[in-house]
């Protein structure tokens, strides 16, 4: 069993499976669940989700979080540990297979720069306010679409990636 937060080296381990991943995501969902409402869940073997699980729990991922009587025997119930972490890994992840995605179909379209706080104010301030149009322009082409019953041009699928800290964690933007 770990002591104090997961490490990088935890996290790594948490996310090289994708039994672990998919398990991070049911109790992302579920809150709490025994190993068995997982396994049945995600239709794999319980053998296989209940070793998982003991793993991302020595890590410190999850945790025990009770015991239950059924059909005479002692059910552990688990959660996460930090649901917010968790939440920010498992985005990161899809975060980057979209980006892989894109870049594979349109050529790399993306930058990344460090901020210090006076610039990241300002970057906040834009990307509101670049965020708002976005959402403006796919009320726009919905109401196009529906209004036109000819042939509908393809869609070009936009992905906006946000700024992380220091750590990875994903920055929560303020105009939310």
């Amino acid at each position: 069993m770990t002591n104090g937060s997961p490490s990088e080296v935890d996290w790594l381990h948490a996310i090289g499976h994708p039994y672990r991943v998919e398990i991070m995501r049911r109790f992302l969902a579920t809150g709490t669940a025994t190993p068995t409402d997982v396994a049945h869940a995600l239709a794999l073997p319980l053998g296989s989700v209940s070793y998982h699980i003991r793993s991302l729990a020595e890590r410190g991922i999850i945790r025990l979080a009770g015991r239950t009587q059924r059909r005479g025997a002692s059910v552990q119930h688990y959660q996460l540990t930090d649901r917010q972490r968790v939440a920010s890994v498992l985005w990161g992840i899809r975060a980057t297979l979209l980006v892989t995605d894109f870049e594979r179909e349109n050529g790399r379209g993306d930058a990344t720069a460090a901020l210090d706080p006076e610039a990241f104010a300002e970057l906040r301030a834009l990307t509101g306010a670049y965020l708002a149009r976005i959402g403006e322009l796919g009320l726009q082409t919905r109401e196009r679409r529906n209004a036109d019953d000819a042939r509908h041009p393809a869609l070009t699928q936009v992905a906006v990636l946000l700024a992380t800290d220091e750590g990875g964690e994903i920055v929560t933007p303020a105009w939310r």
